[in-house]
């Protein structure tokens, strides 16, 4: 690859990078991506052959860009929008570029088109996806920069070069008599693939450096309005499917999209399948699930800066609010921690696992419901704050203890309070279908308690009914369709059926609408949750055992199964890890996270000197006892004579160890042959003899050893000048070793000799002897 290759393969890298990182945001239509992929690709065979083809004039050029000013318009206020129009035209500006003859500016016109491409990227995305774009962006940006310099350079020097050979002309007795000839093609080749692999070197260097230094000062600059660039400039909506109302359809939209909701961390693993909830619908009008309005379930709580878990005085963070939902078991072995960071949603819901005990987090207040009036103890049926428009991250404790089967099949003949049966039993549409409480009673006639219809008519859905995303909408009841014709639905269809059919033989039932478990990546100890995780399932209360106990009549089919592994669903756990570590570290890091990752750095950093001055202080300690012991009372025994001829020995090893990397050092850039060091003889040379020295030319070893020996006479003072033979240099050394290996390397340089192993042994040994003659003189 000569240079105008190398610089032209940056060049368009460089444009590449900045498209690729436009197109893996998401917001670039599949024909805008495909008619500038088919641009790029016809530009860039254009210039690598350098064919011209069809060209246009620069008016001609003018004029298109003239007529794309009206379009572009157009784009942005009703075609698309105003950020897709300003890519749009970007894209139309590069493409003209790259068509065209391209002379200084234009390339110049074209990185700029791409830096400001990148910044669009930059603002319409921040996964992890964009950082190898980004670093990829910038190598080729700081190789592309100084190859373009270069170029332009020895431009200037090839025309001072000939302005010079045009006045010097030589006589022509010169140009008869000497002919110069040009390098061998393949000595250009190799010296232009040296100078291009040193170039990206140095781009590869020059970049680390940047890094290393900026890297920094990112962590130390203060945050203004922190995360800002995780929201972009594109539109606020919604990342999620979820909403705080359930009508039956909705979730098959949004089931089969792999977007990130959430990513789940716990404390420790945990002892039962968990399911995401947030929030507990009571009303059911026929078609969809709403929350009853009632103000006496409402309470909003506030609660200031520096209130965390435990006691508030004792705890150093000062960044986050706590709340305390509901009433802590009093085993709390039962509790679990779970770290959420949710993806933006429509909503104010807050999701963790079930019974939420405490939550600490950013938000200034809480909206809690109650299962029923505000009493003390009492469940929160939904925890909701304000609507933000951002990824958040908060904290959250629950009760995952769940009652065994034979305290619920105790609650055998219940009496419900009075709200529990308003809200979640006698709360029914006016047209419901008569058929379903015949059906009720039918699946549950061998059933006693509420406990076993419950488990009878979840069973009953799991095993008689089929899961399915293709579900049609009707302008009939559509309960009474899944139950009795399509026997067919999604999740929601299910809860929905198994609530309606507990109520009516008047059990308290209601669904719940939040997401499954997801996958667990064990690389960060992370779950996420993604879009396809949407889930509606069923809770049914026990006053006995004063819980709201989960049912899920959902068949294996609806549940997502993330236990089939391979290498691709290895590498985006490795994808999704560098990600969270991008969002964490990189996007969302506000002047909060900012000071509490210096606080933690102070901390590491005060216990790594605390260590260090523990570890001196106890050698010290050591050093001082041995020494008494030894010197001073002289107490030897032969486990102190062993250490310490042990210290000898690794002391001894290690000079000769620094002696022979030394030598290495010195040695590694010349040929190997059989008159270096000793080390060199005894270790390296038998194996690089067998495999290396086998094929090579005698000739450059003879050259080699007789080299060796010239520097060894020089440390004594002896050098040969230029204009003397080797025989001439060797009767004036007056040393014997001399002659006899200059006899040896004009046999061999000159007469094609071998030398067999006794020659070299001799050689060597000549060397050797030189070498001390020299240093005795």
């Amino acid at each position: 690859m000569n240079f105008d290759a190398h610089f032209r393969l940056t060049s368009y890298a460089l444009v590449a990078t900045a498209f690729a990182a436009l197109a893996l945001t998401g917001e670039l239509y599949a024909v805008s991506i495909f008619l500038y992929a088919v641009a790029f690709g016809v530009s860039f065979y254009r210039d690598a052959r350098g064919a011209a083809g069809f060209e246009l004039k620069d008016w001609v050029w003018r004029a298109i860009a003239v007529a794309y000013l009206p379009f572009f318009f157009f784009d942005a206020l009703a075609l698309t929008s105003k950020v897709s129009a300003i890519i749009h035209l970007t894209l139309f500006a590069s493409a003209v570029k790259l068509y065209q003859t391209k002379r200084d500016r234009d390339w110049v016109f074209l990185y700029l088109i791409a830096f400001f491409q990148m910044l669009l990227a930059a603002g319409l995305t921040f996964n992890a996806v964009f950082v190898v774009s980004l670093a990829l962006f910038i190598f080729f940006f700081v190789s592309t920069l100084a190859a373009f310099e270069i170029r332009r350079t020895q431009r200037e020097i090839d025309v001072v070069e000939e302005e010079i050979i045009m006045r010097a002309r030589e006589p022509r007795w010169f140009r008869r008599r000497i002919k110069i000839s040009p390098p061998a093609d393949d000595s250009n080749k190799q010296t232009g693939l040296l100078r291009t692999r040193y170039l990206m070197g140095a781009s590869v260097v020059q970049v680390v450096m940047v890094a290393a230094l900026t890297l920094p000062l990112f962590f130390l600059i203060p945050r203004v309005g922190g995360g800002g660039v995780a929201r972009g400039f594109g539109n606020s909506s919604a990342m999620t499917g979820f909403s705080e109302v359930v009508r039956l359809g909705d979730v098959a939209g949004i089931k089969t999209s792999q977007t990130v909701a959430m990513r789940v961390q716990l404390d420790r693993a945990p002892q039962k399948y968990l399911r995401w909830r947030g929030i507990a619908l009571d009303r059911y009008d026929g078609r969809s699930w709403s929350l009853s309005e009632s103000q006496n379930r409402r309470r909003t709580e506030n609660q200031s800066r520096n209130a965390m878990f435990g006691d508030p005085s004792t705890d150093d963070d000062d960044f986050t609010r706590r709340y305390a939902v509901g009433e802590s078991p009093a085993d709390p072995s039962s509790l679990i921690e779970q770290r959420i960071v949710l993806e933006p949603v429509s909503t104010g819901t807050l999701f963790s696992a079930h019974r939420l005990v405490e939550l600490r987090g950013p938000m200034p207040s809480l909206t809690v419901v109650r299962d029923t009036t505000l009493k003390q103890g009492e469940d929160a049926a939904t925890v909701t704050t304000e609507i933000f428009r951002r990824r958040i991250s908060y904290i959250t404790r629950s009760d995952t203890r769940v009652p065994t089967e034979q305290e619920l099949r105790a609650d055998a003949d219940p009496v419900y309070p009075e709200e529990i049966r308003r809200f979640y039993i006698t709360q029914l549409p006016r047209n419901l279908d008569p058929r379903i409480e015949e059906f009720a009673r039918d699946i549950t006639r061998s059933a006693a308690t509420p406990y076993d219809k419950a488990r009878a008519v979840e069973t009953y859905f799991k095993t008689r009914f089929a899961y399915s995303l293709d579900v049609e909408r009707t302008s009939g009841d559509p309960l009474a369709e899944f139950l009795f014709e399509t026997r067919e639905g999604h999740c929601e269809y299910f809860a929905t059926a198994m609530a309606i059919t507990l109520r009516t033989l008047g059990i308290p039932a209601r669904i719940v609408n939040g997401f499954q478990m997801g996958e667990y990546n064990d690389i960060n100890n992370l779950y996420t949750v993604r879009e396809a995780d949407a889930h509606s399932w069923v809770e049914v209360y026990f006053p006995k055992a004063d819980a709201w106990v989960e049912f899920d009549p959902t068949p294996a089919a609806g549940i997502n199964d993330y236990s089939q592994g391979g290498l691709l669903s290895r590498l985006r756990k490795y994808m999704e890890a560098a990600e969270v570590f991008w969002l964490d570290y990189i996007v969302t890091l506000d002047s909060d996270e900012q000071a509490s990752i210096m606080v933690e750095l102070q901390q590491r950093t005060r216990a790594m000197k605390d260590q260090l001055v523990r570890y001196y202080m106890d050698f010290k300690l050591w050093m001082k006892h041995t020494a008494n012991r030894l010197l001073v009372e002289h107490e030897w025994s032969v486990g102190d004579l062993l250490l310490v001829a042990g210290l000898v020995l690794v002391l001894g090893l290690t000079v000769i160890g620094l002696n022979i990397l030394r030598s290495h050092r010195r040695q590694r850039k010349k040929e190997r042959t059989g008159y270096g060091p000793w080390w060199h003889r005894f270790f390296v040379l038998p194996t690089w003899r067998r495999s290396r020295l086998g094929g090579r030319d005698h000739r450059a070893s003879a050259v080699l050893f007789y080299e060796q020996m010239l520097q060894i006479a020089a440390r004594g003072g002896l050098v040969k000048p230029p204009e003397q033979t080797p025989a001439e240099f060797a009767a004036a050394s007056r040393f014997d070793q001399i002659r006899e290996i200059t006899n040896v390397y004009n046999r061999v340089r000159f007469g094609g000799a071998r030398l067999n192993e006794n020659e070299t042994r001799r050689v060597s040994t000549l060397l050797a002897t030189l070498r001390k003659a020299v240093r005795e003189k």
